[in-house]
């Protein structure tokens, strides 16, 4: 092998490994970076560049487009965990909602607008929700919070609303709140009465808390 390009492989080897101690966000720009150091350091080898400064100017692009593949496939699992409830009688589910973050290449202080992940909610009629179909949309849903606050190493809000039985006015009144432990992260659930809601649905919704600007 041409020695330019085993150097090449050698510094992508030793971009990679450290990816385990990272949480999954971060992990995500890591490998996105050791992948792009590699092209860039090839490119360079190939066109006798400086091979170097080709790892470098690829791994600034890498580490944003692995940034952004983590976030890219953080809504598709939104998407996918509502596909249960969808197929409900009488299930609405409400656009995923998104938040446009600024993320900053700490390395090259290259900035990038990347849209992520804020909310998704669904509506279950009341007389579904303790039926099998009615049980596994909530049981994807509850899988999805847990995994997004696991690689996020966050609290991820889960909400349950519901129209009261008997009136409690017009503000809504939080029943009961627990936590979960998920990995590194944390999913919050909160029962709420609200007498804003329609009487036949149960309202879910995920949502999480979104820096304006972060650095990767």
């Amino acid at each position: 092998m041409n020695r330019r390009l085993l150097s090449v492989a050698l510094i992508a080897a030793t971009l990679l490994p450290s990816c385990a101690s990272m949480d999954s966000k971060t992990e995500g720009a890591a490998i996105g970076g050791g992948i792009g150091c590699a092209g860039g350091a090839i490119i360079a080898a190939v066109t006798k560049n400086n091979v170097g400064a080709g790892c470098a100017a690829g791994a600034i692009v890498g580490g944003l487009i692995g940034y952004m593949k983590a976030r890219d496939t953080e809504l598709a699992d939104a998407q996918k965990a509502t596909e249960t409830a969808a197929k409900i009688e009488g299930a609405k589910v409400s656009p995923v909602e998104t938040d446009v973050v600024r993320v900053t290449d700490k390395a090259s202080n290259k900035k990038e607008l990347v849209e992520t992940f804020k909310s998704v909610s669904v509506d279950i009629p009341v007389r579904q929700v303790d039926t099998p179909d009615g049980k596994a949309a909530i049981a994807k849903l509850e899988e999805y919070a847990r995994k997004t606050a696991a690689q996020r190493q966050e609290i991820v809000d889960m909400t349950f609303a519901s129209r009261p039985e008997k009136s409690t006015g017009a503000a809504k009144v939080t029943l009961k709140q627990t936590l979960e432990t998920a990995g590194k992260g944390k999913v919050r659930r909160t029962y709420v009465a609200d007498p804003r809601m329609p009487g036949n649905v149960q309202r879910i919704k995920i949502e999480v808390k979104n820096k304006d600007d972060i650095e990767v």
